[in-house]
């Protein structure tokens, strides 16, 4: 969708004048895969529609994805500001041009009931497994493992998150996680 007409479009859905309920029903109208209770705030950029957006998922503002390949966000799943969702890149190629122009994709997954802190970018082909916590500022080059905090750049295991059902979880505030 990298045509005039979707630059419009992505650009009428990102408009801050535009309510997050008329733009999920906006998005639904226009092809996406999005549940209706899923909520998408301003800012957002989406370069295409191969993006399935779960149930009671929460996309907060500036948020971008390239489009390139497949991105599936499961149920329950709450994700920061500006966090980026990156599923293209390209090969190293000679020194005469480091970056070839062809590209390569690989397809982004956020399993339910993960919570993706502000700022975070996710590269090609990494699963977020689910229940996961994603620090402020980190940058997820791997899959992760179920249940569990990661944090930096790149991003690294720090804990196991125990199981919410029925236990209180000790607050993580993900700012200062982050910026370890």
């Amino acid at each position: 969708m990298g045509t005039y007409v979707h630059r419009v479009t992505d650009a009428i859905l990102g408009s801050a004048f535009l309510p997050a309920s008329v733009r999920g029903k906006l998005m639904r109208l226009l092809g996406f895969n999005m549940a209706p209770d899923a909520c998408v705030w301003s800012g957002a950029s989406f370069r295409s529609k191969r993006i399935q957006i779960g149930s009671e998922v929460f996309i907060n503002v500036g948020f971008f994805y390239d489009g390139d390949d497949d991105v599936v966000i499961e149920n329950n799943v709450r994700i920061g500001q500006f966090v980026r969702l990156i599923t293209g890149s390209h090969e190293i190629g000679p020194s005469t041009q480091r970056c070839l122009v062809e590209s390569s994709a690989k397809p982004i997954c956020i399993e339910a009931g993960c919570w993706i802190g502000s700022s975070v970018t996710i590269l090609p082909g990494v699963t977020i497994r689910r229940g996961c916590v994603i620090a402020a500022g980190s940058i997820v080059t791997k899959c992760t493992e179920p249940d569990s905090l990661y944090a930096g750049t790149p991003a690294r295991f720090v804990k196991k998150l125990s199981d919410p059902r029925g236990e209180i979880n000790n607050r993580i505030d993900l700012a200062v996680v982050g910026a370890r």
